[in-house]
């Protein structure tokens, strides 16, 4: 296998939108296979995380809505060298749903985030988010996947469940990130609350803006206002969904501070540039609409870091490894 050292750059070489992109972090990239061989991806993930690596991104959290990505991490860096890749565990019913073994089984591997249901969340069936993608490849998705059959994280009184404060207890114990997943806003916000109760003051709010969750402007000040993190994903404004514009995150942000806000590719579907391409696009278009440079750095590098826990002396650490790579490779690490 042959792997790329290059990346290409605009003419006169590496811009500002270059300069932002390197140290980023993606805490949302989906991988091939996932949910089935017939859903691909642009490119092989040993290719993407090379492209990923060679224009200056420091880490990439690995989702998958079937299984933990753990052994897909674990290879994927002995592959390409040089690019931090980090697994993750989503409680779907591929897992067992609310499980705390499989959390454990995951971190124990070296998963760092903990996402919620997605396709599994009774609110996402409800409002035929992802569960309804999935019966294009999954047989068994139309008559299993029927509103009442989804997995809730709260009570008909609106507290978090025995199980679900179970598996905030592992996440608290293994020092996981916790991610909302698909559920509803509501359920986000006993989310968000409840996790204090296991120390966990920060929670990422996923996506709120998609089909999948559906919140509105004051759900997502009422999640940033219990200390959570918003999620903008760049694939939300590509063509094939353009679901929401870009300049509808700047208001957003604008409204609730980008300290609480993070960049994410979602990288998942064929018609899709590669994640680096894609998030590159998205750190341009803050810039364009006059976001400042600082505070676009704070989104797609202070606030992930911290977020998986990495401190300054970390980053620097990282970042001499990879400039030791990056000349082992013979490629530039600016």
């Amino acid at each position: 296998m042959t792997i790329s050292h290059t990346y290409p750059f605009p003419p006169g070489g590496p811009s500002k939108i270059d300069r932002l992109l390197q140290g980023s972090f993606d805490l949302h990239h989906h991988g091939y296979p996932e949910i089935s061989f017939d859903c691909k991806t642009r490119m092989e993930d040993v290719d993407e995380m090379s492209i990923a690596r060679n224009a200056g991104m420091t880490g990439v959290v690995l989702k998958s809505h079937m299984f933990p990505t753990v052994g897909r991490a674990y290879h994927l860096k002995n592959l390409v060298p040089g690019l931090e890749i980090y697994p993750s565990i989503t409680l779907n019913y591929t897992v067992g749903g609310l499980n705390p073994m499989a959390i454990e089984v995951a971190a124990k591997q070296g998963a760092k985030i903990l996402f919620m249901p997605t396709w599994s969340a009774e609110n996402d069936i409800e409002r035929g988010g992802m569960s309804h993608h999935l019966r294009h490849f999954i047989d068994r998705a139309e008559s299993k996947l029927k509103p009442g059959k989804g997995i809730r994280l709260t009570d008909s009184h609106g507290k978090l469940t025995a199980e679900c404060r179970e598996c905030l207890d592992a996440a608290r114990q293994y020092g996981m990130t916790v991610c909302s997943g698909h559920v509803s806003p509501q359920e986000s916000i006993a989310l968000a609350d409840g996790a204090k109760d296991y120390g966990i003051e920060e929670v990422i709010f996923s996506h709120p803006d998609s089909n999948s969750v559906g919140a509105n402007l004051q759900e997502i000040k009422d999640m940033c206002a219990l200390g959570a993190v918003c999620e903008f994903c760049a694939l939300g404004c590509l063509p094939a969904l353009q679901r929401i514009k870009v300049k509808d995150f700047v208001s957003i942000m604008s409204e609730i501070s980008p300290d609480k806000v993070i960049l994410t590719t979602d990288y998942f579907f064929e018609w899709a540039p590669p994640a680096s391409e894609t998030m590159r696009m998205l750190i341009g278009s803050f810039l364009m609409l006059g976001v400042p440079e600082a505070d676009v750095r704070k989104m797609v590098r202070t606030n992930p870091a911290r977020l998986l826990g990495l401190t300054e002396t970390d980053l620097d650490s990282i970042a001499q490894k990879q400039a030791a790579q990056a000349l082992v490779d013979g490629r530039p690490f600016f």
